[in-house]
């Protein structure tokens, strides 16, 4: 199994970028200047970016759409709150024998994120999205590094009750994009030791929200992040995961490094895979040498 794969494309627009992350900067700078007592809750708002459906019209409308497609509903929180998660199988009426956890980024939700499924469900694997509080048509809120958190592993417990009640093994690839990622990594993390998952994938992966603010736009930006509370520190989970350990990074991305990709590759246990693709930070799915979806099958013959 080759260690890299480096192709060669025309370059397409990252759908997941933090957009203005220099604007942010400069009016949080301003926010702490004047003392404002909200800058946390509009840091965080700043920072996810959370995408809302407006209405539960609207959910209906879109599951009506896509008979592959269905929701199921997690509570958590309590008051009621609870997380959509979004289930789309490979072959519909079958369920797969290896499924994916699909942790998503910032901005963008479960729905928005499908067309990043196509790969997976090429290579066989069923597929499940969680959005977290404030996404989608679950619960709305700031969200926070500890909601997204606690969001997860909701979801995450629900899906291991209904594989059970299934009466079937199921092999489970955790995986997530870009903020995803960290929150796929902390999910490992506490798995740690267990054999609850067959792979942990990271895409557009990063060690933590400072170094993000700081690759962008300087010192400054460290400084601003680190006076909030949201970290999303996976340099400091990563070696305490249980491997494989697999990160797909694009050399092309300009929101997240692909230093720090390749950072927290290096702080990864073994056996563990690196592979870059030409592309930018949403985009790997495009790739059409095949390579991309070559690595999903990969991916999955290794849980099998």
């Amino acid at each position: 199994m080759n260690d890299s794969s480096t192709l060669e494309t025309s370059h397409l627009p990252s759908p997941g970028r933090w957009h203005g992350l220099a604007a942010v900067v400069a009016i949080a700078a301003l926010l702490v200047l004047s003392g404002c007592a909200s800058l946390d809750d509009w840091q965080r708002q700043k920072i996810y970016r959370p995408t809302a459906l407006q209405s539960a019209a609207e959910w209906q409308r879109l599951l009506a759409t896509r008979g592959d497609v269905q929701a199921l509903t997690v509570p958590v929180g309590g008051d009621g709150e609870q997380v959509q998660v979004l289930q789309v199988a490979a072959q519909p009426g079958q369920a797969a024998p290896v499924r994916v956890f699909y942790l998503h980024g910032t901005y963008r939700h479960a729905w928005q994120n499908l067309n990043k499924t196509t790969p997976m469900l090429r290579a066989g694997l069923d597929v499940s999205l969680p959005d977290y509080r404030g996404w989608g048509a679950s619960s709305p809120r700031v969200p926070s590094e500890h909601s997204i958190h606690a969001d997860a592993w909701a979801a995450w417990q629900a899906l291991q009750a209904a594989a059970l009640r299934e009466g079937r093994p199921v092999r489970w690839v955790i995986y997530g994009h870009s903020m995803g990622s960290a929150v796929a990594v902390q999910l490992a993390q506490r798995l740690r030791g267990t054999p609850a998952y067959c792979a942990l994938v990271l895409e557009s992966a990063f060690t933590s929200f400072p170094d993000v603010a700081e690759a962008g736009v300087g010192w400054f930006g460290r400084q601003l992040t680190l006076l909030g509370g949201e970290r999303m520190a996976s340099i400091d989970r990563i070696a305490e995961v249980s491997p494989p350990v697999w990160l797909l990074h694009g050399s092309r991305d300009d929101t997240v490094p692909l230093a720090l990709g390749r950072r927290l590759y290096e702080a990864a246990p073994s056996p563990k895979q690196w592979r870059t693709w030409p592309l930018g930070h949403s985009d790997l799915q495009t790739d059409p040498t095949g390579a991309y979806d070559q690595t999903w099958r990969e991916i999955a013959a290794g849980c099998r």
